[in-house]
């Protein structure tokens, strides 16, 4: 007896469906670890830049007094020492401070006199009457300081509150009298 020889068989391809699957799924995971380490590096990134930010904002609430004595100093300069050295010397490093300053992304914005009061960028210090209408800055007192648009610290203004005889007689009517 002869034995039939066999046909030979051919190859499968099932193995090669099965490569390319897996070669999918690599792929997509592989995908899907550079998206989430693409979202990692954001992450970090934006939580560094808080990071930045909250340390500028606790070295600078403790520097604004000193920086703000610093410059009444200069402001009440006696005119007698305006030409000496060591006067001018100081004036050169509040400036050169506040260029730091403006370099770290701190900018100082002092509110003009005649502007409308804003809450969210201004300190009442005291309303008086004054023929200005109402709300609007009569004069500055402190500076007020924001980083990346985000107020540090409000400015100090003085701020109107109309004609002394408009709140008079604005009083004397609501009460039923005649000013």
């Amino acid at each position: 007896m002869t034995k039939p020889t066999p046909e030979p068989k051919k190859a499968p391809k099932k193995p090669l469906l099965q490569k390319r699957d897996k070669v999918v799924e690599l792929t997509t995971d592989l995908q899907r670890v550079q998206a989430d380490f693409e979202n990692y590096k954001k992450r970090v990134q934006s939580e560094r830049s808080e990071l930045m930010d909250s340390a500028k904002l606790s070295v600078l609430s403790e520097l604004l007094p000193a920086l703000d004595n610093f410059d009444r100093a200069a402001t009440h300069l006696p005119e007698h020492l305006a030409s000496d050295p060591w006067a001018q010397g100081m004036s050169y490093v509040g400036s050169q401070l506040e260029q730091i300053l403006d370099d770290m992304g701190v900018k100082k914005f002092v509110p003009a006199t005649g502007e409308e009061f804003s809450h969210e960028r201004m300190e009442a210090l005291e309303t008086v009457p004054s023929e200005h209408p109402p709300g609007v800055i009569l004069e500055t007192t402190l500076p007020g300081y924001e980083i990346a648009g985000r107020v540090v610290r409000p400015a100090t203004v003085r701020v109107s509150n109309g004609p002394e005889d408009a709140s008079k007689s604005d009083k004397h009517e609501a009460k039923g009298e005649k000013a």
